[in-house]
């Protein structure tokens, strides 16, 4: 089973042309759990089976009342929430991108056991109440959606940014606007200051965002543990990879900016790394498949979780959203969400009840949980590039 992989974060495109593909460090956790079993009992911790009207916070959703497997957000028309139509194109250099990002690696196993952290590059996500104290947002640059400056949003009292060099961290307010950041800062004195941020509507396209390299909103693909412990994700996944394509031959409305930014197409708003050595890659934006059947999917003899990420990459597909690191992995959300709050981290739980089943595609390692996602799947035949959705 492969080694943890690292990512580079988020690098904000003014600054993208400084550094070289790989050169900040990423690692991309997840988890694992047995069956179709419920999330782990957790001490004051309810996990909804959906979302119900409350003051408090947006539709009910707050610490210790986190959302369920069968919520997913942003609205039905965002493109992350739309199935692969029947019958979609397939890229015309399909072949030659998968060869590309399959030579540099299969999909990564993802690990657990990183909230609280530097290897933490996942995303917590905190729903904010009317109770929650009151912060100003400061952002340290001038290009990280400076309309932000000034703004003042409620956020949890324990909420923190996840500790690796990304420092991401989201926070939903009552009202259903949801505030991302890259590189928060611990917030004090009434302030909290990040290098970039973006707000959008929880119930929006999950697209137009700026805390990440694409713009995607930062709950956008990430496979969140409830979807895990149910075997349930019903929504495209944010993928990562090495480096992506500059120029326009990817055709299908690919914008680039210039040497130092990667071409990207909607849904994506910007781009990230730019291969240098001729790599044939897609850009940022770009949708990937797994061409399997449901009966070929039910027929693996992989456990639900990992069955789970597999029927998401078939119906829904993958999102490139970020670039770095040595091949392809997925976003997750961090264990922060709950971890700071006092809680276990679900991750670690779920895996160690899946180990507990014999699963042979988790292991541990140190502190660490390795979930093998590549193992059982002929990536190089199944795996495509399809076209970019409609606007």
């Amino acid at each position: 089973m492969p080694a943890p992989v690292r990512h580079p974060g988020v690098v904000p495109r003014r600054l993208r042309p400084l550094l070289a593909c790989g050169a900040l460090a990423l690692s991309l956790s997840s988890a694992a759990c047995a069956g179709a079993q419920p999330p782990p009992q957790q001490p004051t911790a309810t996990v909804t089976s959906g979302p119900t009207a409350s003051a408090s916070s947006w539709l009910g959703f707050k610490a210790g009342r986190w959302p369920g497997a069968d919520w997913r957000p942003y609205a039905a028309s965002s493109p992350f929430n739309q199935p692969i139509a029947r019958g979609v194109r397939v890229h015309p250099r399909s072949r030659e991108y998968i060869r590309q990002i399959l030579a540099w690696s299969l999909p990564a196993a993802v690990v657990g056991g990183v909230a609280g952290t530097t290897d933490d590059y996942a995303h917590p996500t905190y729903w904010a109440s009317r109770s929650d104290p009151v912060f100003t947002l400061r952002p340290t640059s001038s290009w990280g959606h400076p309309a932000l400056r000034g703004v003042r949003i409620r956020i949890p009292r324990r909420a923190r940014a996840a500790m690796g060099g990304d420092g991401h961290m989201t926070v939903v307010q009552p009202d259903g606007w949801e505030y991302d950041f890259w590189q928060a800062r611990p917030q004090s004195g009434g302030v909290l200051r990040y290098t970039a941020g973006a707000r959008l509507r929880i119930d929006g396209s999950g697209i137009d965002g700026g805390a990440t390299a694409a713009d995607f909103g930062n709950l956008a693909g990430i496979i969140r543990a409830p979807e895990l412990a149910a075997g349930r994700i019903d929504h495209a996944l944010f993928l990562v990879i090495r480096c992506a394509a500059s120029g326009t031959r990817f055709g299908y409305g690919a914008r680039s900016r210039g040497a130092g930014d990667s071409a990207w197409v909607y849904p994506a708003g910007g781009g990230g790394a730019p291969c240098r050595d001729g790599s044939e890659a897609p850009p940022l934006g770009a949708r990937l498949q797994l061409a399997m059947s449901e009966r070929e999917l039910a027929a693996l003899p992989v456990p639900p979780w990992k069955r789970a990420i597999l029927r998401a990459l078939a119906r829904y597909g993958a999102y490139v959203g970020d670039t770095g690191g040595p091949g392809v992995g997925l976003q997750i959300e961090s264990s922060l969400t709950y971890t700071a709050f006092g809680l276990p981290d679900p991750l670690v739980q779920l895996a160690r009840r899946q180990q507990a089943t014999g699963d042979p595609f988790v292991r541990q390692s140190g502190d660490r949980w390795l979930f093998d996602v590549s193992g059982d799947v002929d990536w190089l035949r199944k795996l495509r590039v399809v076209t970019p959705p409609k606007r």
